[in-house]
């Protein structure tokens, strides 16, 4: 072998090293450099020249080279390929002062003259800037984040987890994840995050499931888990980001309340318009039913006939009384309101349940000295508290308490954004509470329902609740309900307070007055009922005009406005209202007195009636006597003379 050919090997062996990705350095048993490789040079700055045979002291920091031989005497000691300062950050010394990570192997060279040995140097500058940014990310991250290995031990908190979970994270760093799992759970988390491992792949957590975190204090809060992995030379990590639902739960929560409530208001809104339809054609066949009966009562003879007639009479009026709750159900009346307390009806309600139930149910009212009065009807109040007192005994076949508190109480916002109806400030809250069989959970958001009942058939109509529901609303008030199977049920009834303290009374009737011979107008498209107008008021001595319709009736007047004393008008009518005929005629003769006879008047407002030249508005059936003193009062009105 020529010496041409026996370099061949060492040139090749040369140009490897030059080539290297890798800085590459060697020294001999002294430290002094003895070969150096291009990315040697771009690294550290220098030119070769200048570091062959200089000590590789050069290279180390000023800070660290006094212990710098001391770690080379022992590599020597005992050579083997091996990272050097496994476990701490190693930093080499720039020409220009700078200093910069880096990583080293050591590897040992056995030669002809002596030991060496080859460092293998990697600038880790980029992943050092990579790992900074990487941490900055997530420390200022909004959502929580937690990092932890394959044993499930946290490696990495950022400041968003110890806010979330109230820890400091000294107080997390090395514990297991599970520290922050609530303990009805804890048991089955291992086996999910061995899971995770075994397939690693960004996915969020528990899909499908309600997630929860365990706070220092004890308490839960809901969470949404996103999961991340991370692969490292060493291991694979897991990156949970974590985010505290808590506020969106509420939201939801809220929402669905609404929604509920909306569906409530939509049912009530349209059985509401299918009732008020029922009770106006239901109020002209009682209309007729309780003039013709007042008319025969006043005909026959015969203690029998008008003890009969007098039933008639009776039951006539109990038809009207559930005319207007379903009227009041419907929300088609305005119920005459005004400063109540509630203690009243209480008591009366009171008397009635204790004779109504057996001596195994139990009754005890209480009421705060300080209650305010509420805006109210009173027999609206009287039928919210029978309804409600009849239900607590029914729940309780064998027996048991029913109680009546009513006591101030004030709205915060919390609770009026649960019910939009109310406002905040002052309120009377009314409980009926039982101790019956209470309500299953899935039924509760029923029970204010139309025709919905727990009870058996023929047991309850299942309008009670609904109607109470009804009036609530339109006193402007709300209705709760919390129950427990076994364990009875509690309804609140929350109405708003006044400020005045004065009690208004509703005034009485006035003296009724025969007629002396006044010229009526009398307007029904029905035909019994005009009828039965026409012999009611001429036996009271007044003198009839009768037109089938608003039409025929603006004919009459037109042809001699002058010559009638007074108008009586039903409000609905084809092809002209009552109101819109009132309009007409006040437009000819603005004096003229008018009686509205109306069923309903489809929330028409007050000032919208009187614009429409209508002297007083009388509500169906109306019974003779009714009729009558309506007539003499707005005939006597200052401004008809």
């Amino acid at each position: 072998m020529n010496q041409e050919e026996s370099r061949t090997p060492e040139v090749r062996l040369r140009a490897a090293v030059e080539s290297a990705p890798s800085g590459l350095l060697m020294v001999d048993q002294d430290g002094r450099i003895v070969l150096v490789n291009r990315e040697i040079e771009r690294l550290f700055g220098y030119p070769r020249e200048e570091l062959l045979g200089k000590s590789v002291d050069l290279l180390v920091p000023e800070a660290l080279r006094a212990g710098h031989s001391d770690y080379r005497s022992e590599f020597l000691s005992q050579p083997s390929v091996r990272a050097m300062g496994a476990g701490r950050d190693l930093y080499g010394r720039r020409k220009d002062g700078t200093q910069v990570p880096v990583e080293i192997g050591l590897t040992p060279v056995a030669t002809e003259d002596g030991m060496f040995i080859l460092s293998s140097i990697v600038d880790i500058s980029a992943r050092r800037r990579a790992e900074a940014r990487f941490r900055a990310a997530v420390e200022s991250s909004p959502a929580g984040m937690v990092m932890v290995d394959a044993r499930g031990s946290i490696v990495l908190v950022n400041k968003a987890v110890e806010r979330m979970f109230g820890y400091g994270r000294e107080e997390l760093m090395g514990e297991s994840i599970e520290k922050l799992v609530p303990e009805r759970f804890r048991s089955a988390h291992p086996g999910h995050r061995q899971g995770f491992f075994r397939a690693p792949d960004a996915r969020a957590m528990g899909a499908g499931r309600d997630l929860f975190g365990l706070r220092k204090d004890g308490t839960e809060i809901p969470v949404e888990i996103g999961l991340n992995p991370i692969e490292t030379d060493d291991e694979t990590f897991v990156l949970s980001s974590i985010v505290d639902i808590s506020q969106r739960k509420r939201e939801e929560a809220e929402r669905e309340e609404l929604e509920i409530q909306l569906r409530q208001a939509q049912k009530m809104e349209a059985v509401g318009t299918l009732a008020g339809g029922i009770a106006h054609d239901f109020n002209n066949i009682l209309g007729a039913i309780l003039g013709f009966a007042e008319l025969l009562r006043d005909s026959v003879e015969g203690d029998q006939a008008h003890r009969d007639l007098d039933e008639l009479l009776a039951f006539t009026l109990r038809g009207k009384s559930l005319v207007e709750k379903i009227q009041a159900f419907g929300r088609r009346t305005e119920r005459e309101r005004h400063p109540v307390s509630i203690e009243g009806p209480i008591r009366e309600v009171e008397s009635l349940l204790r004779s109504s139930f057996p001596p195994t149910v139990e009754i005890s009212v209480s009421v705060h000295p300080e209650t305010p009065r509420v805006l109210a009807d009173p027999s609206a109040m009287h039928q919210v508290l029978m309804n409600l007192g009849l239900n607590a005994g029914q729940a309780m076949p064998a027996g048991g308490k029913i109680g009546i508190q009513v006591a101030p109480l004030y709205v915060a916002d919390s609770r009026a954004r649960a019910h939009p109806v109310l406002s905040e400030g002052p309120h009377v809250v009314l409980s009926v509470t039982d101790t019956g069989t209470g309500i299953e959970p899935g039924l509760q958001a029923r029970v204010f329902e139309p025709f919905f009942t727990t009870k058996p058939p023929g047991k309850g109509s299942g309008l009670g609740l609904a109607i109470i529901h009804g009036i609530v609303q339109e006193h402007r008030g709300a209705v709760e309900l919390e129950s427990s199977l076994g364990e009875g049920t509690v309804v609140r009834v929350i109405l708003p307070a006044v400020e005045s303290n004065d009690l208004e009374l509703p005034s009485g009737h006035d003296e009724i007055e025969r007629g002396a011979g006044e010229r009526i107008l009398y307007v029904d498209d029905e035909p019994g009922l005009r009828a039965l107008g026409k012999r009611r008021l001429e036996r009271l001595g007044y003198e009839l005009v009768i037109a089938g319709d608003g039409q025929e009736a603006l004919e009459f007047f037109r042809a001699s406005p002058e010559e009638f004393d007074a108008v009586i008008t039903d409000y609905l009518m084809p092809r002209m209202t009552g109101l819109e005929l009132a309009s007409a005629l006040s437009t000819i003769r603005p004096e003229i007195p008018i009686l509205l006879l109306t069923g309903f008047v489809d929330h028409l407002p007050e000032e919208e009636i009187r614009a429409g030249g209508v002297t007083a508005v009388l509500r169906k059936p109306v019974s003779g006597q009714e009729l009558a003193g309506a007539i003499r009062a707005v005939l006597h009105q200052p401004s008809n003379g």
